[in-house]
């Protein structure tokens, strides 16, 4: 037995140190202005690597600018263009020219020595977005279909989803995931023939490519 304690301690004393892995988490939100509306507020916690993301669609050309208060000195931003490209980065406030039209993402953090302390961080974000930009404007609404009540989803692989998004483009706000092989899509109507087709699944309405879609 002696000889089996001297064995695991040496065994012990030579293993390997393993290095400290910073795991980062996210919370991702949708941020919508009411029709009209220039600006607005919103009002989260950042707690330790638990970051906080605000998704905002905006057109290329118009003009953002994001004000960030919080008690923590260590709390900061980072702004995300459509393709995922940083244009700002560790800023408290912020004031640009938008290059493109899509979705931007808004990353609220701490650093990360202050994340390691695991202490909660409230604040505030204020977005302004100015001018019309000179992205196109809304989608032409879908045309009346005499097609079929209701789709079923094809060509689709079984390991992947179709993706219901919010505008009638591949570069869409996804709003949800449908099955490969789901059935059931309402059918509300198509753009140019069955380019692209809203449809609604369980509640949620939203555009999905038409050539995934066969009548049911």
């Amino acid at each position: 037995m002696r000889k089996i304690g001297l064995l695991l301690a040496t065994m012990l004393a030579f293993a390997p140190v393993l290095p400290e892995v910073a795991v980062a988490q996210e919370r991702v939100e949708t941020l919508r202005m009411r029709p009209g509306a220039t600006q607005t507020t919103v009002r989260g916690i950042v707690i330790g690597r638990i970051s906080a993301s605000y998704r905002l669609e905006a057109r290329a050309g118009q003009r953002m600018s994001l004000d960030l208060n919080s008690r923590n000195t260590f709390l900061y931003f980072n702004v995300l263009d459509p393709r995922g490209r940083a244009i700002a980065r560790e800023e408290t406030q912020w004031d640009g020219r938008l290059p493109a039209s899509g979705v931007y993402t808004i990353q609220i953090y701490l650093v990360r020595a202050e994340a390691r302390r695991n202490r909660p961080a409230p604040f505030s974000l204020e977005v302004r977005i100015a001018g019309r930009g000179e992205g196109p404007g809304p989608a032409p609404g879908p045309d009346p279909a005499p097609g079929p009540r209701s789709w079923r989803v094809v060509g689709v692989a079984a390991n992947d989803v179709l993706n219901l998004r919010e505008s009638p483009s591949p570069r869409g706000f996804v709003v949800a995931e449908i099955p490969f092989d789901a059935n059931g899509l309402r059918n509300l109507g198509c753009q140019d023939g069955q380019s692209w087709c809203k449809v609604r699944y369980r509640g949620q309405e939203g555009w999905v490519n038409g050539r995934f879609l066969r009548p049911e």
